[in-house]
C-alpha cells in the first residue's frame, strides 16, 4: 500500500476525533476493501473500520442494484426481480487455509422492502436540513399501496396458524393492527383462506401479468420457512423475511412448483464410494 504512513496518521487522527483535511478525506475514502485487508494483515488493529468499510461497500451494491431494477419498465422490472433478485457484495474474511485476511464475495438478496425504499428516494419531493432526499410515502413500487398493511395482515395468520397446530397463543395485534386488519378483510387461518390471502397479498405487490396462481402448497411453504425453534419456544420472522419467502415462492410456482429440500441428518446422509 502506497503511503501507509499517511493512512495510519489519519486513521489515529480519526480515533481522536480530530477534523480531517479535504485532502486526508479523500486519502481515506479512497482506501479499498483489499487495502482494509492489508492493514489487518500488518497487523494494524482496524477492525471496525476495515468492517465499516465493507458494510459501505454492500450499501453502495445494493443501491446500483436497485437503480437496475428500477430503470427498467414496471412489468420487466418485476419479472426480472422474480427471476433474480440477488447481488455480489463484498466482505474481508480470513482465510483458513492461508491465515491471512482477503476479499470474498457474498451473495445477498435484495429485500423488496428496501427496492421499495429506493423507489420512493428516487421520487423524493423534499430534503431534510441535511440536504438528504427525504421518502416520498405517497409512492411505491409496488402494484398497490395496501401491500404492506396485507403482507402484516398474511403474517400474523401465519403465526396464528403455526400457534394453532400446538395449542398455544400467538403473539397479538395491537388494538389499531386488529382494527386494519378486520378492515381489510384479512382474517381467517383456514388453509383455503389463506390461499385467498396470499393472492391478495401477491396482486398487491406485483403485476397481474407476472403472477403464477399461488395454491396451498405456496402457503405451507411460506408457514414453514416462518417459524425459527429456539429451545422450546418459536419465534416467526418479520416482515422482510416474509416478502423474501413469498417472492421465493412466486419464482418456485412460476417453474412448475417443486420446492427443494435437504437435510443435516447422519441417516439422509450419502455414503461415499471408496
Amino acid at each position: 500500500m502506497e503511503n501507509k504512513k499517511n493512512i495510519i496518521a489519519i486513521i489515529e487522527n480519526i480515533r481522536a476525533a480530530k477534523e480531517l483535511s479535504v485532502e486526508e478525506k479523500a486519502q481515506f475514502d479512497a482506501l479499498t476493501l483489499q487495502d482494509w485487508a492489508d492493514l489487518l494483515n500488518d497487523g494494524e488493529k482496524v477492525t471496525d473500520l476495515a468492517d465499516k468499510a465493507a458494510k459501505n461497500k454492500t450499501l453502495q451494491i445494493k443501491k446500483e442494484k436497485c437503480a437496475e431494477f428500477l430503470a427498467m419498465d414496471k412489468e420487466a422490472m418485476f419479472t426480472a426481480f422474480i427471476d433474480n433478485p440477488f447481488f455480489v457484495s463484498k466482505r474481508i474474511v480470513m482465510d483458513k487455509k492461508t491465515n491471512a485476511y482477503k476479499v470474498a464475495d457474498v451473495k445477498k438478496q435484495l429485500n423488496f422492502y428496501d427496492l421499495n425504499r429506493a423507489f420512493q428516494l428516487k421520487h423524493s419531493k423534499e430534503l431534510d436540513a441535511n440536504g438528504t432526499p427525504i421518502l416520498n410515502k405517497a409512492v411505491t413500487v409496488a402494484n398497490d399501496g395496501k401491500f404492506d398493511l396485507y403482507l402484516r395482515m398474511f403474517l400474523d395468520n401465519i403465526a396464528q396458524s403455526i400457534a394453532d397446530d400446538i395449542k398455544i397463543a400467538s403473539p397479538a395485534l395491537t388494538d389499531l393492527q386488529a382494527q386494519k386488519k378486520a378492515e381489510s378483510g384479512m382474517n381467517g387461518i383456514g388453509l383455503a383462506k389463506m390461499e385467498e390471502q396470499l393472492r391478495k397479498v401477491c396482486a398487491a405487490i406485483c403485476p397481474e401479468s407476472v403472477l403464477p396462481k399461488m395454491l396451498k402448497e405456496d402457503v405451507k411453504f411460506i408457514k414453514i420457512s416462518a417459524a425459527n425453534v429456539k429451545y422450546d419456544a418459536i419465534q416467526v420472522f418479520n416482515e422482510k423475511n416474509m416478502v423474501n419467502s413469498i417472492f421465493a415462492a412466486i419464482k418456485t410456482r412460476k417453474e412448475g412448483g417443486k420446492y427443494k429440500m435437504t437435510s443435516k441428518a447422519v441417516c439422509h446422509r450419502v455414503k461415499k464410494e471408496g
